[in-house]
């Protein structure tokens, strides 16, 4: 049995992309503009239910087709997808401000001063905590989910290779009840939740319709039997829920939105699989550019900063004109970075398989 490439998540992945792009855009004080840019926290527990998903999928095929995980090919293969780029933007985060003076353009001092160690050691989203600041430095400021990303592949990897098959969907579930117990301590001490424990769930999440997929087909052959006109509107409905949920004010119910967007992002998942799919084509530019996503992100602050210096926003014609612009460089940027910088590391993974 070939590996399936599920060609829609990267449409899905370009599109939790733009929801954080367009947190990082600034503020236009137009309402019907504003309510749009609010959900860049939700594109990243998207990108971290459809991790969950690849992830869980790329370790059950292993142990399926294999009898065994091997761990030291699985976090070289993560090694090569996500460190070259990570390390080249943690050089550019500590150098830029020389560069900056250099070239005589003014910065501002904002967040906690960066500390090297921390940045090379995955550790940002814990200074994060200690601190309750974002880091002073743009690439830096997106990193504290690089490195939940990582610490969660140190975990699922071991794990998988501990566990045997039919324990993976019980240890999802203890994974999202965990996450919200371990949500509920650190309000009660009034903790920065911005580590692996307090985003669990949302792998977890991502994991469940991986299993399903893998050992349940009669479920995925279920789901087959649903129009697909009504998994369209599955989809519209959440995404306006996305748009809405950040713009109002339910402190009081907080607590239960990592479960709604859990089982939303999960279900959007699981209507992707089958033979009568919610499906992105896989010549859409959509797809294409979800190729790019990891540089995207990893981009977009700089470049959104840089043309700020250029572009002051005193009315929206300057707004678009700087969103757009911001937009079209990030792409180009990241379409460079991957066919120059990043695919020679990726074309080695071939030798971990």
């Amino acid at each position: 049995m070939s590996r399936t490439h599920f060609h829609t998540f990267d449409a899905m992945r370009f599109f939790a992309f733009l929801l954080v792009f367009l947190l990082h855009l600034p503020k236009t004080n137009i309402p019907y503009v504003d309510f749009f840019l609010k959900s860049g926290s939700i594109g990243v527990i998207f990108f971290f239910v459809l991790s969950g998903f690849l992830i869980t999928y790329i370790l059950l095929y292993e142990k399926e087709n294999r009898g065994s995980i091997s761990l030291k090919k699985f976090f070289a293969r993560r090694i090569l997808r996500i460190w070259p780029l990570f390390y080249l933007l943690v050089a550019f985060a500590y150098l830029s401000p020389f560069l900056l003076r250099l070239f005589h353009i003014p910065f501002e001092n904002q967040g906690y001063e960066p500390r090297l160690w921390v940045s090379l050691l995955f550790a940002e989203n814990y200074m994060m905590m200690i601190t309750d600041q974002f880091p002073d430095g743009a690439p830096l400021r997106v990193m504290w989910s690089i490195c939940i990303e990582e610490h969660f592949y140190i975990l699922w990897g071991i794990l998988f290779y501990l566990l045997p098959v039919k324990r993976i969907l019980p240890l999802s579930l203890c994974c999202i009840l965990l996450a919200h117990i371990v949500r509920f301590i650190y309000a009660y001490y009034d903790i920065t939740p911005i580590d692996l424990f307090t985003h669990l769930d949302y792998f977890a999440f991502g994991a469940i319709p991986a299993y399903l997929f893998m050992y349940k087909k009669h479920t995925i052959e279920q789901l087959n039997k649903i129009p697909k006109a009504v998994k369209y509107l599955f989809a519209l409905i959440t995404l306006g829920v996305v748009f809405t949920i950040p713009n109002l004010e339910w402190e009081q119910i907080d607590y239960l939105f990592p479960l709604l967007w859990g089982i939303l992002f999960s279900v959007c998942i699981l209507f992707t699989l089958g033979s009568n799919p919610l499906r992105i084509s896989n010549n859409s530019w959509l797809t294409k550019l979800g190729l790019y996503t990891y540089g995207l992100y990893l981009y977009h602050t700089i470049i959104i900063l840089l043309l700020l210096k250029f572009i002051p926003v005193l009315q929206f014609s300057h707004w678009l004109l700087l969103s757009a612009s911001a937009l079209l460089l990030t792409i180009l940027v990241s379409i460079i970075s991957y066919r120059v910088f990043e695919k020679p590391f990726l074309r080695l993974k071939k030798h971990f398989y």
